[in-house]
């Protein structure tokens, strides 16, 4: 069977259940073409897999994980509700580097919110396996026992900075809900 595309609409986009963020243009949902990904992980690019990624986790409970082991000699990192802050940060960069990226380095750890409750930001840096440098910024939030985590990545040389306003007015927008419905990954505004 194929798999598709789809479209991120512009207005309130729900990438899973617990909250929302809005999206000012369409972006392309990347979902189901991307294979390693937990089916708890939705994931946007505006130009493609390789130029441009944001990933939404929908609410990770203890032993979720957001990228699938390939085999169970090499298990990816799964996450754990007694995780420290910092611990936390690396179940995040151990599942980029789960993505096959090399050299991940984490920088500039920050406070954020996630409504009421508090987040955390960082930012980061990696390599693909044929040494191009990549950029990322991260969210994530732990919240009644689950853990909420945005990540966008691109390569460092344009790509990154081109798009990193907008993922910012995209973290920026994010809103805690109270449906714990399944992920309707539509506008609010649509039927």
């Amino acid at each position: 069977a194929c798999q598709t595309v789809s479209t991120a609409p512009v207005g309130d986009y729900r990438p899973g259940t617990g909250y929302q963020v809005s999206l000012t243009r369409p972006w392309n949902d990347i979902s189901n073409i991307m294979n390693e990904r937990s089916k708890k992980v939705t994931l946007l690019s505006m130009d493609g897999p390789l130029l441009n990624r944001v990933y939404f986790t929908d609410g990770l409970v203890p032993g979720d994980f957001m990228i699938k082991p390939v085999s169970k000699e090499k298990p990816t990192p799964t996450y754990r509700k007694d995780m420290s802050t910092s611990e936390l940060v690396e179940f995040v960069s151990d599942s980029i580097a789960a993505m096959a990226y090399q050299r991940v380095e984490t920088s500039n750890l920050r406070p954020a919110k996630f409504g009421a409750d508090q987040a955390y930001r960082f930012d980061f840096t990696a390599k693909t396996v044929d040494g191009l440098d990549m950029s990322g910024t991260s969210f994530l939030a732990q919240v009644k026992g689950k853990l909420y985590v945005i990540i966008y990545l691109a390569p460092t040389e344009h790509y990154f900075a081109d798009l990193k306003g907008e993922v910012e007015a995209i973290i920026t927008s994010l809103k805690p809900t109270d449906d714990q419905a399944a992920p309707s990954k539509r506008s609010a505004s649509k039927p």
